[in-house]
């Protein structure tokens, strides 16, 4: 398997107490510099994290593990993973526990099987000056 060359960047914005869904698509680079092929989702999960903190160690607030068969309103799904697309979904429940502000995420490509770890799709800190983040904010 090849590793993806380009990080995703996500901003996120919810309002507390309204669910909100979220799709997101990866590509990869091929050959072509100028054509990105579709990153075929098929044998892996995606881990989405919420963090307290955009340090390494950060306490992990809220955790969705996507899958082909997840449920796409409370976690989100793979729907197409031949296609590289999958949904994330923030739950009115979820805003509440977070509580308002801007919050660090992180998401993850795992093995469907084992959900162990193979690579992030998002990075942030040092390198970009900034951090993938998720912001509650209230209307």
């Amino acid at each position: 398997m090849s590793t993806l060359d380009n990080q995703l960047y996500i901003d996120a914005i919810v309002v507390k107490g309204i669910g909100r869904t979220f799709s997101v698509g990866i590509t990869q680079p091929t050959d072509n510099i100028k054509v990105d092929s579709t990153f075929d989702l098929s044998d892996y999960s995606i881990i989405f994290r919420v963090l307290g903190s955009a340090e390494g160690n950060g306490k992990v607030l809220l955790e969705k593990i996507i899958t082909q068969t997840s449920d796409e309103t409370t976690t989100g799904i793979i729907a197409e993973p031949e296609s590289g697309e999958f949904t994330i979904a923030i739950t009115a429940e979820d805003t509440n526990t977070l509580g308002l502000g801007a919050f660090p995420i992180t998401i993850l490509i795992a093995d469907a099987e084992t959900n162990e770890i193979i690579f992030p799709l998002t990075e942030g800190g040092i390198a970009q000056g900034e951090f993938n983040k998720i912001q509650v904010v209230r209307l």
